[in-house]
């Protein structure tokens, strides 16, 4: 029997996290889930973990080599049976009560996709206080794409935001492209672009860890980045009749300049050459700072701007710290 939602939960040595969001699960006790669990790999106890607090839940186990997390998150997807597709990272958890404040939100409808809420987590900090926001967005399917990735209160890019029918995502063919890092970008765009019904949850959903150390976004890896630049190349070309998908592009290309002086040199090189393909969408985007760093087309001139930018970051980090009592000021 087929249940009303399927928790999709990749692993790849997230053994001293999993335990969280298994149990995040499991304390939900709902009888209409599933949950499937992919090791994708994983050279530690993360499996284990993970189903040893999920046994009174209705659990697929699905071990493959390490493929990457589309690959994981397809294999969830072509092995779920749920009416909905919800997907969990590892080092992340669900809020208490967020599958029957979803179950409730589908009992009187069918939409192709649910969008939701979420609260950052950090160990020190606990939840850290979400800005309030109102969801109105327009009746234009293509403006209410550009209003749903243009809120700047809460990044809309991330797969884990949107709760997804099962049926919708296998008949668009909606699935992750694999071999490639950030692939949530294009994903959700194709995602949004294609869905008929979105209803917003306006309930809290799920946790994100907030900068946890050597998670996939944390780690310096330049595969990252030229895969990034490369997906806002090409999409920015598939619209580029949108200039307002292209400006939301160039801010997900930007967001990650700061990293350029952390890597090697070595490993430069390559990174350099994919932002000299979208440094030139930079002028779709309505902020300044953005067309001004569009013509930092110089190697030399695109590293100084990444350590001016990984500057500011560290300065507000400590900030941050000071004003929620970390660090004495």
């Amino acid at each position: 029997m087929s249940k009303k939602l399927s928790v999709i939960i990749p692993l790849y040595n997230v053994s001293n996290y999993v335990e969280r969001a298994a149990k995040s699960i499991a304390s939900q006790q709902h009888s209409d889930i599933e949950v499937v669990v992919i090791d994708d790999g994983s050279t530690d106890d993360s499996l284990n973990v993970c189903v040893s607090d999920l046994a009174d839940v209705d659990t697929i186990v699905i071990t493959q080599q390490n493929k990457g997390l589309s690959a994981a998150r397809n294999a969830g997807i072509k092995a779920a049976s749920g009416e909905y597709l919800l997907f969990l990272d590892g080092d992340d958890f669900l809020l208490p009560d967020a599958i029957n404040n979803i179950l409730s939100l589908l009992e009187n409808s069918a939409p192709d996709v649910i969008y939701g809420r979420f609260l950052l987590w950090d160990p020190n900090r606990g939840f850290i206080p979400a800005t309030p926001y109102k969801y109105s967005p327009p009746d234009d399917p293509k403006k209410r794409t550009e209003y749903i990735l243009g809120n700047p209160k809460q990044p809309a890019w991330n797969a884990w935001r949107y709760i997804t029918r099962r049926s919708f995502i296998n008949e668009n063919n909606l699935f992750f492209i694999e071999g490639i890092l950030s692939e949530d970008v294009p994903w959700t765009l194709a995602m949004l672009e294609t869905a008929g019904q979105i209803l917003f949850l306006d309930e809290p959903f799920y946790a994100y860890y907030h900068s946890r150390p050597m998670s996939i976004m944390r780690s310096l890896n330049p595969k990252r980045l030229v895969d990034l630049n490369d997906s806002v190349a090409r999409l920015a070309d598939m619209y580029n009749n949108r200039p307002n998908i292209c400006a939301l592009l160039v801010w997900q290309s930007f967001l990650y300049i700061y990293e350029i002086c952390l890597h090697k040199r070595t490993d430069r090189d390559c990174i350099y050459t994919s932002y000299k393909l979208v440094l030139p969408l930079y002028r779709y985007s309505s902020v300044r700072l953005h067309r001004v760093v569009g013509r930092f087309t110089g190697r030399a001139m695109l590293f100084v701007l990444s350590v001016g930018l990984f500057l500011l970051k560290q300065l507000n980090r400590v900030w941050v710290k000071i004003r929620s009592g970390l660090l004495r000021s």
